[in-house]
């Protein structure tokens, strides 16, 4: 937090300010101030929040009508379009977050639960930027937003905030506030309702295969595509089998592979890389033929999302060697020649990729053969960070059946599932029952138990797997004679007859 010295404050509110130069004062006239912008409450649409200057006038404390229930760990939205240039943690604020808007205004959000957006991301009014918290020594552990509004008067690029900042009185709504202090304003509603007329861009991570901003699911272990629409809250519509003969493809991965803000499916069989592209209600164009050469990267091709940041959704394998490669996307299903990453993956299972620190470059997580969970952040370009260590308890099945979802539960970040069960193939059969798996182990995310105890628990699971198989040998023989004996190698679409259109993309 920077102050500014009492005659610092009063040359920031002068129209003319003198510079001394060479030891003679030339008289230069500041910019005059830009119209602030046009600001909404920072919480969802309809909500109601009460705000009190309390002895910081005109910097506001926000907490949740009508009894504060609810404020701890409350969605944050941005209160107007612009760039975070600050997400950081100060022992007195805790986590806070400021944005430019222009015109040199900015807004700062004090006593966030945690790092909700990266500095650098650009966002329009009502993106999700964190949640209400009672981080920092100032917040007295009582959960609330500490907002101001800020002019940068000395053009150093931030708002200081805080005592002595450069704290202006905000307007939400038409209705300014902050006039003075220990006033308070009771049941302020936010009109934080979507605000931009320029519609949301598609999201480039996940499949979304109805168009409805929200991640689904998608299987393809009976033979059959199936999948389950997101409805948000972790909550999906019942099973929409949409076609048959999936069997002699790899498992498919999705994203927008063509750049129409719809999601599309991509698989490899017989070594050619086919993408059917969503025409929105779960529906999809006959298969289209990309490029030839990938049968050995068939087990691990995965949709990356942006990963070059140039706003198209790219693709990666890990070839039998071990080796990470990168197509970036063109758009019209067209990809740029392969990307050699790095080596050393053969001790992880198949990647998936997603945006999982919040910052709209695509990350890479991986289960490596202990069951702890990895995560590689995309810095553009195709760069990562170093693998971050997130947590263990993520068992064979997870690690084979890890999947990036997009975002399902609509807070604004990409989630990851998997299923605990021992038969991966099961997900799409038990899915038409019940969207959620079997309670199972789940992850620990902090901590991890001893070598010599995970060893025993990987043996009983073995034995009981064997004792199982021991009385289903039937259910083997039926499993068996489907995987040596496919169908036959029509070329096909969804379902339909038309053959492939051919492209010569080779990895």
């Amino acid at each position: 937090m920077r102050r500014l010295s009492g005659t610092g404050r009063a040359l920031a509110g002068l129209v003319t300010m003198a510079t001394i130069i060479a030891g003679t004062v030339v008289a230069t006239s500041s910019p005059a101030a830009a119209a602030a912008p046009d600001l909404q409450l920072p919480f969802p649409c309809g909500q109601k929040w009460r705000l009190d200057t309390w002895g910081h006038a005109p910097a506001l404390d926000m907490v949740k009508e009508p009894d504060q229930h609810g404020t701890d760990g409350a969605t944050l939205v941005a209160a107007a379009a612009g760039t975070v240039n600050e997400s950081r943690w100060l022992d007195s604020s805790g986590w806070s977050v400021q944005i430019d808007h222009g015109g040199r205004y900015h807004t700062t959000y004090i006593h966030l639960k945690s790092k909700g957006i990266a500095a650098g991301t650009k966002v329009k009014r009502g993106t999700v930027i964190g949640k209400v918290g009672a981080s920092g020594s100032m917040s007295n552990n009582h959960p609330h937003l500490h907002f101001e509004l800020g002019y940068d008067a000395n053009g150093d690029g931030r708002a200081s905030w805080g005592d002595g900042g450069e704290k202006v009185r905000p307007t939400f709504n038409g209705v300014t506030y902050g006039q003075a202090n220990s006033r308070t304003w009771r049941n302020v509603e936010s009109h934080n309702c979507g605000g931009s007329d320029e519609p949301d861009p598609p999201s480039l991570f996940g499949a979304d295969f109805n168009g409805d901003g929200i991640g689904d699911i998608f299987a393809t272990g009976t033979g059959s595509l199936t999948i389950w629409n997101g409805k948000g809250g972790n909550n999906f519509t019942p099973p929409d089998v949409v076609g048959a003969n999936w069997n002699t493809y790899s498992r498919p991965i999705g994203g927008d592979f063509n750049g129409d803000g719809k999601g599309d499916l991509a698989a490899i069989r017989d070594g050619t890389l086919h993408i059917w592209n969503g025409k929105g209600g779960n529906k999809f164009t006959p298969a289209e033929e990309v490029g030839s050469g990938w049968s050995h990267l068939a087990r691990t091709l995965v949709s990356l999302g942006d990963v070059n940041k140039d706003g198209r959704t790219d693709i990666g394998a890990v070839d039998p060697d071990g080796v990470l490669y990168v197509w970036n996307g063109k758009g019209g299903n067209n990809f740029t020649s392969r990307d050699r990453v790095g080596s050393g993956w053969t001790g992880y299972g198949r990647p998936v990729g997603g945006d999982f620190n919040a910052d709209k470059i695509g990350d890479i997580a991986a289960v490596d053969t202990d069951g702890v969970l990895h995560i590689w952040n995309g810095k553009g370009g195709n760069n990562f960070t170093p693998a971050v260590r997130v947590g263990s308890g993520w068992n064979r099945a997870l690690a084979s059946t890890l999947m990036s979802l997009g975002d399902v539960n609509g807070d604004g970040h990409t989630d990851l599932a998997g299923r605990p069960g021992r038969n991966p193939v099961d997900l799409e059969r038990q899915g038409q029952q019940q969207v959620r798996p079997r309670r199972a182990h789940r992850p620990r995310l902090d901590t991890a138990l001893p070598r010599r105890v995970r060893r025993r628990l990987r043996q009983r699971r073995r034995r009981r797997h064997l004792r199982h198989r021991n009385r289903h040998p039937e259910r083997l023989e039926r499993q068996g004679q489907q995987q040596l004996h496919p169908r036959g190698s029509r070329r096909h679409g969804m379902g339909g007859r038309q053959p492939p259109r051919r492209r010569g993309l080779q990895p």
